[in-house]
C-alpha cells in the first residue's frame, strides 16, 4: 500500500517529538555529568527556550493532522514513555544509583524519583520536561497533557512478567542498567473507547533495562485481564 504525504508528516512528527524529548533531556545530563569536577552550569535560559519553541513547533504540527488515527496516537504516547524510562535509567547509570518511574494508572500519570540511599541525588537535574507544580525531587508526566487530539492516551498499569503477571506499582533501575526485578516490566497504554478501542504495551528488559515497543492489539492479553482499565477518553 503506498504511503500518503499525510501519514509520512505524521511519522515525521511524531518521531521528531520523541527525539527532542530524548535528546534534549540527554545533552542536559550529559553536560551536567562532564561538568561535576569543574563548575556546574545548567541550561542557559536561551538553550531552555529554543527547546521550548521547537517542542511547540513539533505540537503544533502534529495536533492537526491526528485526527482518528488511533495507532499513531498511541505509537507517539510510547515513544515518550520509552524515553522516560531510558532517561530514568541513564540517571542510575550515571549516578550509581537507583531511580524509579512510579505509575499512577488513576490520575493518568507517571513520575520519576531518586530511590537509592545517597540523599544527595533527591533533588533531580533541571529539566525542561519538569511540571511547574513538581517537588525537587519528582518530575511527573501527565498523558493527558501530551500533544495529542482526543481522545487522549490513558495509562493502563504496568504488569511484571512473573507467572502469569502481577501489577507493578513502579519499575526501579540499578546502577547497571537494568531493573531491581528479575523479570519483563510492561507498561500499557490504551486510547479509544468500545469497538474502536486500541492498545500498545512497552517492554523493559530486566537485564539491560532497555525500552521497546510492542505491536498494536485490540484487547489486552488473557493473561492480564485482570489489570483495570482506566474509563473515559
Amino acid at each position: 500500500m503506498p504511503i500518503h504525504l499525510r501519514d509520512a508528516s505524521i511519522r515525521f512528527a511524531v518521531a521528531e517529538f520523541a527525539r527532542i524529548r530524548s535528546t534534549a533531556r540527554g545533552a542536559s545530563e550529559f553536560w551536567r555529568i562532564q561538568l561535576r569536577p569543574a563548575r556546574r552550569r545548567g541550561l542557559t535560559l536561551i538553550e531552555l527556550l529554543l527547546t521550548l519553541a521547537v517542542i511547540g513547533i513539533l505540537a503544533a504540527a502534529l495536533i492537526p493532522q491526528i485526527t482518528s488515527d488511533l495507532p499513531q496516537r498511541l505509537d507517539a504516547a510510547a515513544q515518550v514513555v520509552a524515553a522516560d524510562l531510558d532517561y530514568s535509567r541513564a540517571l542510575a547509570v550515571a549516578n550509581n544509583s537507583t531511580y524509579q518511574v512510579v505509575f499512577q494508572p488513576a490520575q493518568n500519570r507517571y513520575y520519576l524519583r531518586h530511590s537509592g540511599s545517597n540523599t544527595l541525588l533527591n533533588a533531580l537535574p533541571r529539566s525542561p520536561f519538569r511540571q511547574n507544580d513538581d517537588p525537587p525531587d519528582q518530575q511527573t508526566t501527565r498523558l493527558a497533557e501530551l500533544p495529542l487530539p482526543e481522545p487522549g492516551v490513558r495509562l493502563v498499569g504496568a504488569v511484571v512478567m512473573q507467572g502469569a503477571g502481577v501489577t507493578a506499582a513502579n519499575v526501579e533501575f540499578n546502577a547497571l542498567g537494568g531493573t531491581t526485578t528479575k523479570y519483563e516490566t510492561v507498561i500499557w497504554l490504551t486510547c479509544g473507547k468500545g469497538a474502536a478501542q486500541r492498545y500498545i504495551s512497552v517492554h523493559v528488559n530486566p537485564v539491560t533495562g532497555l525500552s521497546e515497543i510492542g505491536p498494536l492489539k485490540g484487547e489486552l492479553p488473557s493473561a492480564i485481564a485482570s489489570v483495570q482499565v482506566p474509563v473515559g477518553g
